[in-house]
Formats: structure tokens, sequence, C-alpha cells
């Protein structure tokens, strides 16, 4: 282990200390201009009798780091088309909901101005966070929005309209009241922009154009610009805590044969993997409700051939060694004016011998498991030999079985087909009777309807001649007339009477013969022994 790994606070004493030379600088310039330091020792007496003179204010210009001037020069030259709205503005806050970024980081510079995009007011804010925590930041103010806002504000997430700008973004509306606003943020390495405007506003539009305007800046002076929150860990400021750097370094161990098998072991050695054997898939058929034999053999699964080793143990490896950070993570250490974490040279070779020969070690045992494992496999690709033979018997089993339900399946079949004629068949006969009967019934009511004609016709005869009778004697007794009435009563036909048996026709059907009863036809025979049955 490094002394990194084991004080990382001498990584952060470094860091600290090389912001102090900064903050130095700026402080020696204000010593210059005249103005009066915390604990420094007061002017002579003598001097105090002098005339005084009025100090003339001078600027204190501290040396300008790569985000500054990326970030600067972005904000002072618009992109196509966008007009500016006074000056670059310094010490800039992020706009609400991500004016709340973690305890114990800031921005290392932060910059805003305002510009008029297609008739909408916008403001840009940019941020330039110190080496690897723009992603990191990034994440908590995504997280902490709500809470951020308090509860007087609703935030709510939106789909970005379009292609994301930067390695990621992500945009939000807040409300408070009849009020709504419009933040888009996105990031490229450790440089967060915040572009906002009205809900209405096509910032997703503005924020691509943008990001292509800052890309070019960023070019050569971020390290970066894709970086995630797991390279933070690069930094000693991590909130994740502090990770050192590595990079893969190449191990190897020495190769080793394959295993040999004792002389009394039933195994074979085969190939790695062993020969493929095919096999079918055994498909038995369902059990029918007719009887059938012989009986199919108790189901078996397929057996899977076992896992292979590779052919060879791995004799090689990438082992993370430490190494020094010279560049840093995300944007890099320089971006922001960070001196790299101190890298003790001698304490990492120490280290990394051990991290080399704990990847040896790993590497020979994993060599000698190897061995292992091929003798495992193949005493189960023995196993596995057997149970496919097996398989196989079993499956040409099934196969047989099948074939001889078919044929029984097959007798099955030509009897419902012959039983299904014999109910046809009776269905027939019976129909016939039926249709016979209904004849008949039809035919006796029709005899039974013309005597019952003939009968009236006669009584309606008789009626009359009672009739005509009467009057003849209620007549005046006139000979004549009843000479005429005799000869009219003897010149009166009877009626006719109406012979059925001619009138009423027989149907056909009731000398016909009915279908003959049809045989029913025998089932198959039990296949089964008659013990089993």
């Amino acid at each position: 282990m490094s002394v990194f790994e084991k004080r990382p606070g001498m990584a952060l004493a470094a860091g600290a200390l090389s912001l102090s030379l900064v903050t130095g600088t700026g402080l020696f310039a204000l010593h210059l201009a005249g103005a009066p330091l915390v604990g420094s020792e007061p002017e002579p007496t003598e001097q105090a009798t002098a005339v005084e003179k009025a100090p003339e204010p001078v600027a204190a210009k501290i040396r300008d780091v790569p985000a500054e001037e990326s970030l600067a020069g972005a904000l002072e030259t618009a992109p196509k088309g966008w007009k500016t709205g006074g000056s670059v503005q310094r010490s800039a806050t992020q706009p609400l909901p991500f004016s709340c970024p973690p305890d114990g980081t800031a921005p290392a510079v932060a910059l805003s101005r305002l510009f008029s995009v297609d008739r909408q007011r916008i403001q840009v804010v940019t941020t330039a966070y110190s080496a690897g925590l723009g992603a990191e930041v990034m994440d908590a103010l995504i997280d902490d929005a709500d809470s951020c806002a308090g509860g007087s504000v609703a935030v709510r997430s939106r789909a970005f309209g379009g292609k994301k700008p930067g390695a990621e973004a992500h945009r939000v509306l807040t409300y408070e009241g009849f009020n709504s606003a419009q933040v888009v943020a996105f990031r490229r390495g450790d440089v967060l922009v915040f572009i906002s405007g009205a809900e209405g506003a096509p910032l997703s539009d503005a924020a691509r154009e943008f990001d292509r305007h800052l890309a070019d800046r960023l070019e050569g002076v971020c390290a970066d610009q894709q970086s995630t929150a797991g390279d933070a860990r690069r930094s000693p400021w991590s909130a994740e805590g502090y990770k050192p750097y590595t990079v893969e370094q190449k191990v190897s161990v020495r190769d080793l044969p394959l295993p040999r098998l004792s002389e009394d072991a039933e195994a074979e050695a085969v190939g790695l993997p062993g020969p493929k054997i095919k096999i079918q898939r055994a498909r038995p058929a369902a059990e029918p409700v007719y009887p059938v034999w012989p009986l199919m053999p108790d189901r078996m699964e397929v057996p899977k051939a076992p896992a292979s080793p590779d052919e060879a143990p791995v004799t090689q490896a990438n082992v993370a060694v430490l190494a020094e950070d010279k560049t840093g993570p995300g944007c890099g250490w320089a971006f922001t004016g960070m001196s790299p974490v101190v890298f003790d040279a001698q304490a990492a070779e120490q280290a990394n011998a051990k991290r080399r020969q704990a990847g040896k070690d790993k590497l020979a045992d994993g060599t000698v498991r190897w061995q292992q494992d091929v003798l495992d496999y193949w005493n189960a690709y023995d196993r596995y030999v057997d149970e496919a033979a097996e398989y196989k018997d079993y499956a040409a089993d099934v196969a047989k079985v099948n074939k001889a339900w078919d044929a029984i399946g097959e007798d099955w079949s030509d009897f419902w087909v012959a039983y299904d004629a014999y109910e046809a068949k009776l269905a027939e006969r019976s129909l016939f009777f039926v249709n016979q009967d209904n004849a008949r019934n039809r035919y006796e009511n029709a005899l039974d309807q013309c005597e019952a004609d003939n009968r009236d016709a006669a009584e309606e005869a008789r009626q009359q001649a009672e009739d005509r009778k009467k009057e003849a004697d209620e007549d005046e007794k006139d000979e004549d007339k009843k000479d005429n009435k005799k000869q009219e009563e003897t010149e009166e036909p009877a009626p006719a009477q109406v012979d059925c048996d001619s009138a009423v026709t027989e149907p056909a059907i009731l000398s016909q013969a009915p279908p003959p009863e049809p045989a029913e036809p025998e089932q198959p025979k039990d296949p089964r022994p008659a013990d089993r049955r």
C-alpha cells in the first residue's frame, strides 16, 4: 500500500499547498498596492511624520488558469446569432434548483452572462470544478434539486428535446405561485453549464449551440470532456473517497500441461471441449383414452454436456498498479490550476511489487485449479457419455412405443369411422319408422274424415226430405198440387256416397319395408396382457 493509500491527507495537503500559492500571489499583489494585511508589522515611527500620499488603487492580477480563459472566452464571444446583454459577471451563482452545491465543494470558476436568443432573454452560467469532481457534483445537484428549491417551489423534470449536449444533460421546470422558469444543465468534463429562461424558451436548442461553441474552447485544455463520476475518486476531494490512480500492467506465470489420469481411472482424456454428442429429443405420445400396449417408459430428461474448461490455463493477466497521475481526472489538474497529487515513487513501487506478486499468485492458483477442473471435466464427460447412451436407448424405446400406439390408434380410428356409419344407419332406420307412423296417422285421419263427410251428407238429405213432407201435409189438399209434389218427391235424387277407400290414397311408405337393422361394429381387441387389464 502506497503512502497515499495509507495517508490520503498528504495528497489533500499537497493540493491545498498549490491553492495557497495561487492565493498568496493575489495577497502579494494587494500588499504591493498598499492594502493592509492582517498580522503585518506596523510602519516605523519615523515614517509616520512623512508626508502621507493617498494610495492609488491597483487591480490584483491572479494568474489566469485554463478554466478561466476557456469559460470567459466562451461568454465574451457569443455563439452565432446570439446577442450579448451586459458584461461577463464573475463569482456567479448557479440558478435554482441547482444553487446548492454539495458540502465541501465550490466551483473554482463561476462566470455568467445574459444573452438574447430569438428574442428570448436567457442567462448562461458556466462553472468549472476541480479535477474530476464535475460529474460527481452534477449527480448531487440533480439528486438534491427538490430539497434545494424548498417547499414553496415545485420542480418537474422534463425530457430533453432532441440530442443531448455534452457528456450528460438535464432539463427542469420550476413553479412558484404563478411564476415559472426553465433550466437546462449540461456538463463537459468538470465544466457545468446552466442555461435558464422562460418556460417556453427553446433552451434545448440553445444548449446544443452553446455546447458546440464551448467544446472548441475546451479542446486541448480539458483532458477528458466525457469523464464520469467514477473518475472523481482519483481526486483526494471526492465525496466517495480517494482511490489512487492506477494503470494496467501485465503479469504472467509459466504454463502447465494437461493433467494425467491415474491408471485405474474409468474416465478417458478427451479434448477441451470433448466431442459433441448428437442427441435427438424423444417425444413420447400422450396416453390415449383407449387401452394401449406396451406402456410408455418413464420420462427422462435430455442430458446436458458439462461445461468445459479452457483449452489452456490463464497464464497472463493485467494488474492495476499505482502510477503518477500527471494529468488528473476529468479536465485535469492544470485546468483549474491545481498541482498533481504528490507521488512517492519508492513507496508506490513497494506496493506495486506486492500487487504484481498477488496477481501472479492468483494466476498460479488458477493454473492448479485448471488442472483439477480438467480432471473433473473428464469424469463429468464420461458420465455424460453414459447418460447420452442411456437416453438414446430411452428415445428408441419411446419411438417403438409410439409406433405401436400409432397402429392401435389407426384401428380405433377405423372403428370410430365404422361406428359413425352404424349410428347414421340407426338414425336412418329410426327416421323411417317415424315417417311411416306419421303417414299412417295422416291416412287414417283422412279415411275417418271421408266417412264423417258421407254421414253428414246423408243426414242432411234425410232432414231435407222430412221438411218437404211436412210442407206437403200443411198444403190445401190440392190434388194437382199433391200430384206435383209427389212428382217432385219422386224426382228428388238421394245424395251419392263417396267411396273413401278409392278417394283417399294410401301412402306408399305404408307398404314399404324398413331399412335393415345395421350390425354394431366390434371394438378393437384390448392389446394389454390379460393380467394387466
